[in-house]
């Protein structure tokens, strides 16, 4: 949905959008936030079919089931909420993030066990929660790099990213990244990647892997950079509670095996991965943001 506001006057009207969003009460925000969410999914149909076909494969119901309707609205609503949110990001200070975001003990030893080990932590998620603010509330106390694709609109985009660097989130775009990512792990800091791709993974060096029970593709390049670096691979997401604030959950570090079948490393690795993004998406696949297909079928949505 970001595209499209990447086109014409999107940094207008993500700028004029922002500036109400930080002005106004949040419950007000929230309650216009889930409307426009709702009418996302009533008018925006091919997104709507591609994330209920997603969504389908995830509760393993049929496409037209009606639960896979209900969570397909409910993901709409809340990446409505999120998007304010992101408007609203500049604005935030420490405080507001320990406030909104907390990281239970169990998560924080996974964090400090991956960390112990000198190398840097390889943070990956996925389209979830609110990884974003997530991400901001983990670089108050570890700096974090987030290799992520641009949007079209460059103005738009540096302004974006001028925000999140204000938050110690440095966002890097694939191409040219290596020796930036390579530095951030040798100051033992984080590097932050997207798994759930889609198509997009199709660019990339790829692999296929079982999610949810069918085979798709997913991106290498977590596991090949763990593999080079000897950095380990946290697996983490930030989950929406009731009340709009956040839980983050960061699983027990993933280690890359080096042998001499490359290949076979780097597939064995991008599916402990996926199995482990599949265990926290789960519970909660309407927070779930995956108006792209995901699965081959999908595009035909």
């Amino acid at each position: 949905m970001l595209e499209r506001l990447s086109h014409g006057a999107g940094y207008w009207v993500w700028r004029a959008g922002a500036a109400l969003v930080q002005r106004l009460p949040p419950g007000f925000v929230y309650s216009c936030a889930v409307l426009g969410g709702e009418l996302a999914y009533l008018f925006w149909n091919t997104k709507r079919e591609i994330a209920k076909h997603n969504l389908s494969v995830v509760l393993g119901r049929p496409q037209d089931h009606p639960e896979v309707a209900r969570v397909a609205r409910r993901s709409f609503r809340n990446f409505g909420k999120y998007l304010t949110e992101i408007m609203r990001f500049p604005k935030l200070h420490a405080a507001d993030l320990e406030r909104m975001v907390t990281i239970d003990d169990r998560s924080n030893e996974h964090l400090q066990q991956a960390l112990d080990h000198g190398k840097g932590l390889i943070f990956v998620s996925a389209h979830f929660g609110n990884f974003e603010l997530g991400g901001a509330r983990i670089a108050q106390e570890i700096p974090i790099t987030v290799v992520a694709d641009e949007l079209e609109n460059q103005r738009l985009m540096d302004f974006l990213v001028a925000n999140r660097e204000h938050k110690n989130v440095v966002i890097l775009p694939p191409e040219g990244s290596a020796k930036r990512v390579l530095a951030a792990l040798r100051r033992n800091e984080m590097v932050g990647f997207m798994m759930d791709l889609g198509p997009r993974a199709q660019e990339l060096d790829n692999v296929q892997a079982e999610f949810f029970g069918k085979a798709t593709t997913f991106p290498t390049i977590a596991a090949a950079l763990a593999r080079v670096s000897g950095a380990p691979i946290v697996v983490a997401a930030v989950k929406r509670e009731r009340d709009n604030s956040f839980r983050g959950t960061a699983l027990p570090p993933i280690f890359v095996e080096r042998t001499k079948q490359t290949a076979k490393d780097l597939e064995q690795a991008t599916q402990s991965i996926v199995r482990a993004l599949e265990g926290l998406i789960r519970p909660d696949p309407d927070q779930w943001y995956i108006f792209r297909p995901m699965w081959p079928e999908s595009a035909q949505g």
